[in-house]
């Protein structure tokens, strides 16, 4: 008869256990749908509308920015700029209740309707999923019993982040200001918890989430920049109920291996931080943004909702704006004031840490420049620049990729080609490989190891291998007077050049 009461406190423990267990990583998606009507790519417009207050705000990538409309019937038509496969379509639902047509045309003349919904003041969220189809033009149509306000409208299809990548400056001031979590800022979901009723794959694809009803006094989502960011406000839109809102930024993520062999995140760690921004939703508004005193570096970003009571679901999206530039795989030729060329090609590569090499913003400290590093190491992106001298002698080609840097220079009067190869290693360390192929036919291989401290100085003796072959050469390992290939950031070349770009 005892029994009952020791199953009971084991049932206890285990809960407790449950709620303290570490979380797994989640792997990271290399290509992520981006909206198509919004944001730094998107060549969308709008058309027409009627019935609809602050239209504008429907093209808005503030995911929080919202747009009235009126009991009875409304419309709104976007020009999506070029015609596009469009496959999926949502928005977030203030109250209205009624039907909503998603119609699409290449043409404005013929329309082919893509869903119905009906939908009450309870949905949350309304969402159309419909066969796949090319379009330059969309329209939705409202006929509502009930009025209120809609936001975040969102289009998805073919168009991803691929290809693109962001680019802001040290301070992070430069640039037009851009949600660096929905857009094009490589952000990638690596935890969430509890996990997402609307399954996982759907949540971290799409930066949606609907967690469901949980012991688990928080709602939590870390992200992961691939690279660090400079970020100035985090907005939240989530279930119209009263909830607190923080934000967490790591240095370096304190992740460590389970018995697994899979890394995992130990919550407890929060309560070795204080968060850099709050904010309360008191009201249960559904919306909330939180500004930090000042901005936030990090390539980790966590965000926690505290609901006020254990709601059955609790749905939300976030967001992080910083300012930035956006650029993809181009190619740009300058023409300098004395006669001699640099063409600077660049390759993106993947979304998730795309530009790490190349970026202007450097860690504070010790963790944060080995999370940057982390992040130049997995940059795929390539950068090549070619000068070539006025009297067309000399030509100097450099390719970066990730952590590596590849210098060839050849001398068209002498004959010899320099390739020098920099390696920065993820210790600290620095290997740099420099072969002379000189035009008797001899070979000079130099291998050059150099340590290096937190600020950059040298702690060790470099250790210096050559290796010669055939006749001896000057052991010259330079290039003499070979023109240091320029060094161009694309859209922004020196006075008294001419610049062509050419863009794919």
């Amino acid at each position: 008869m005892k029994l009952a009461p020791t199953i009971v406190i084991l049932g206890s423990l285990l809960t407790v256990g449950s709620l303290q267990a570490k979380w797994s990583r989640i792997p990271i998606i290399k290509e992520k749908p981006v909206n198509t009507i919004s944001g730094p790519a998107s060549n969308a417009s709008l058309e027409s509308s009627s019935g609809f207050g602050k239209v504008d705000s429907i093209l808005s990538s503030d995911i929080t920015a919202s747009s009235t409309v009126s009991a009875g019937k409304s419309f709104l038509l976007v020009n999506l700029g070029k015609p596009v496969l469009i496959s999926s379509s949502s928005f977030v639902n203030d109250g209205i209740e009624g039907r909503a047509t998603l119609s699409a045309s290449a043409d404005k003349n013929g329309w082919a309707v893509l869903e119905e919904k009906v939908f009450s003041a309870a949905d949350r969220t309304v969402e159309f999923k419909f066969a796949g189809m090319q379009a330059k033009f969309v329209k939705l149509e409202l006929a509502l019993s009930k009025g209120g306000l809609i936001r975040h409208l969102q289009f998805f299809g073919a168009a991803t982040d691929k290809g693109y990548a962001v680019k802001q400056s040290a301070d992070g001031k430069e640039g037009k200001p851009m949600d660096l979590i929905n857009g094009l800022g490589g952000a990638r979901v690596v935890y969430a918890a509890p996990k997402p009723a609307n399954g996982l794959d759907t949540a971290i694809t799409y930066n949606k989430f609907a967690f469901p009803e949980s012991d688990e006094k928080y709602r939590t989502i870390i992200y992961d920049f691939g690279q660090l960011r400079i970020l100035n406000e985090f907005t939240s839109v989530h279930s119209p109920r009263p909830v607190r809102f923080e934000v967490f930024a790591f240095d370096n993520l304190p992740e460590k291996e389970d018995w697994r062999g899979r890394m995992a995140f130990d919550p407890k760690d929060f309560g070795n931080m204080a968060p850099v921004a709050v904010a309360e939703d008191m009201r249960g508004l559904g919306t909330l943004k939180a500004t930090p005193s000042k901005a936030v570096k990090t390539r980790y970003l966590a965000l926690r909702w505290e609901p006020e009571f254990n709601p059955p679901d609790f749905q939300c999206t976030a967001g992080a704006e910083g300012n930035g530039s956006v650029y993809t795989t181009n190619t740009v030729t300058i023409t300098n004031a004395d006669g001699s060329k640099t063409t600077v090609t660049i390759q993106v590569g993947d979304a998730p840490g795309a530009g790490a090499a190349t970026s202007d913003v450097k860690g504070d400290n010790p963790m944060q420049q080995l999370a940057q590093n982390g992040g130049v190491q997995n940059d795929s992106s390539v950068v090549t620049t070619v000068f070539v001298s006025a009297d067309g002698k000399t030509t100097t080609t450099t390719v970066q990729q990730g952590t590596t840097q590849t210098t060839s220079a050849t001398d068209a009067t002498s004959g010899a080609t320099t390739t020098k190869t920099t390696t920065k290693n993820q210790d600290g360390t620095q290997t740099v490989i420099t072969e002379v192929k000189n035009s008797d036919g001899t070979t000079t291989t130099s291998v050059e190891t150099k340590g290096t401290s937190a600020d950059g100085q040298p702690t060790g003796t470099a250790t210096v291998t050559t290796d010669k072959t055939g006749t001896t050469s000057s052991g010259n390992l330079g290039a003499g007077n070979t023109p240091a290939p320029s060094t161009v950031t694309p859209g922004t070349p020196p006075s008294g050049t001419t610049v062509t770009t050419v863009s794919s």
